[in-house]
């Protein structure tokens, strides 16, 4: 009997963490639903996705990097610059969310006055991050739904996606 488990692909692999960045957004993205310390928490626990889809990335980040200033098809330039935004992005959300924590800090035994300038920062940041990850999210749709047609759907039900879809 062969008990040999198949290894992911790194292609698998990203797509299960861009997969879980997606849905901790979702969440993430919805305090009122979630309640106020889901918010906080899972906004914590956000940095693991969001380290792990850098290290999957790092070698392109680095060459990139190297080349930014050098001739490089506009796209790829386009997709750096909004890449580093969107890091920046996340920074502020998460440095404007720990200094306006209602939930999580407080249960640590931290206490802060919520600043009125950091609450702005932090809605603000944030709304630029979603729309920010929503052109992500555009420049990469191809990707993205021929992933999930290798990997969610059933061979049958990729086709008939596909067809459905004009063959994209």
């Amino acid at each position: 009997m062969n008990t040999k488990q198949k290894k992911l692909s790194k292609t698998q692999i990203n797509f299960l963490v861009d997969l879980g960045i997606f849905l901790l957004v979702l969440l993430v993205a919805a305090p009122k639903t979630t309640g106020m310390a889901i918010h906080e928490w899972l906004s914590i626990a956000f940095a693991v996705p969001i380290m792990a889809h850098l290290v999957l990335h790092w070698k392109w980040i680095v060459n990139v990097t190297k080349k930014i200033f050098s001739k490089i098809p506009g796209e790829t330039r386009f997709n750096y610059i909004l890449n580093l935004l969107i890091f920046i992005s996340i920074v502020l959300v998460s440095l404007s969310g720990i200094l306006i924590s209602e939930e999580a800090l407080p249960a640590l035994g931290i206490a802060m006055a919520i600043d009125p300038f950091w609450s702005s920062m932090h809605d603000l940041s944030a709304n630029l991050f979603i729309v920010m990850t929503g052109v992500h999210i555009a420049m990469h749709w191809t990707w993205i739904v021929n992933a999930f047609k290798r990997y969610v759907l059933p061979k049958k039900a990729a086709v008939n996606v596909a067809t459905a879809n004009g063959g994209d």
